[in-house]
């Protein structure tokens, strides 16, 4: 965490050097743990909405490593894999301050190839990775019990559909320097993705939040704050096990390093959808920090790359890497 912190610092004098940026949004980012995507989830962004008859598309591809073991006399659950998420969304200005978005997601589960180096990067820092070096390499095992009673699992897949989200966001206060913006969002997911196979909630989720953005000269803060009331999967309806509804925050700064190139450094905590299960691995609330930079290339298109890491151990995924492109 100390390392992190003064790398902001340095990015905030390296930003200060820019004059006037034009600020972008933070990084549409969301934790990658297999029983949190079934969850409804509405992404860090700006408190600006698109005014009437713009649009914006994107691009986007998650890559996590998984890896978590922990169990009790009454409860188990192991992960073992690794996940890509690919989706692509587009959001449109409707006028007088609203505007809406919806996104098309998939999933492809594999063993992977990154245990290797995980476990040599978790020796090299010291961290924690539950023997995980002691488990057959690049294998694929998602499964929860409870009792006798699987109550949810991930099948292996190359090309899987996710549950579709649409929401709508109202512009409360524009952003502007020295000034807070806000914006209130919404939104219901579609359960289209196979909740049997572990790629969707099988229910209709309903969420809600808000969005705050503070600009100043030469860095712009985010926030945002939102409830999901979240789906039970069939299976885990069958076995009596409920999943819980998901409440999460975050923050985020956006540094300009020149006028075309912008850092990132966001932080995000929600509770686990599991936490029913009462494990320790499936109760804590779950901390990911994600660093990284967009690039627009032209005027319109922007590229983006991003890391993430868990700060809550033996919780959430590994390593998450993210790559973006932006049209506006």
């Amino acid at each position: 965490m100390r390392t992190v912190l003064a790398g902001v610092l340095v990015c905030a004098v390296v930003a200060s050097c820019v004059a006037r940026p034009e600020w972008q949004g933070p990084l549409p980012v969301r934790n990658q743990h297999p029983a949190q995507l079934t969850v409804m989830h509405m992404a860090p962004a700006s408190a600006g909405v698109l005014a009437a008859g713009k649009a914006s598309a994107r691009l986007d591809a998650a890559y996590s490593s998984l890896f978590l073991d922990g169990a009790s006399p009454d409860a188990s659950f192991f992960m073992d894999g690794e996940y890509l998420r690919v989706a692509a969304s587009v959001r449109v200005g409707l006028g007088r301050g609203l505007e809406v978005s919806t996104e098309l997601p998939f999933a492809h589960t594999t063993g992977g190839f990154l245990d290797s180096f995980i476990i040599d990067y978790h020796d090299a820092f010291g961290l924690p990775d539950q023997d995980r070096k002691t488990f057959p390499q690049d294998q694929f095992d998602i499964v929860a019990t409870q009792g006798p009673n699987e109550v949810f699992r991930v099948d292996r897949d190359s090309f899987e559909l996710l549950d579709v989200p649409v929401q709508v966001g109202v512009a409360i206060v524009e952003p502007g320097l020295e000034r807070i913006g806000v914006k209130v969002r919404g939104g219901v997911e579609l359960p289209t993705g196979d909740d049997e196979r572990g790629y969707g909630s099988g229910q209709l989720d309903a969420s809600a939040g808000v969005v705050l953005e503070y600009r100043m000269a030469t860095v712009a803060w985010y926030g945002h704050a939102q409830h999901t009331f979240a789906g039970t999967p069939d299976p885990a309806s069958r076995a009596g096990f409920h999943f819980a509804d998901v409440t999460s925050a975050g923050l985020g700064v956006e540094l300009p390093f020149a006028s075309d190139v912008h850092g990132f450094v966001q932080i995000e905590w929600e509770t686990s959808t599991l936490r029913n299960l009462d494990l320790q691995v499936t109760s804590r609330d779950q901390v990911l920090l994600w660093a990284g930079a967009r690039w627009h290339v032209t005027p319109h298109v922007g590229l983006e790359v991003g890391l993430g890491e868990d700060l809550q151990v033996l919780v959430s995924p590994d390593f998450t890497g993210w790559l973006g492109m932006v049209w506006q």
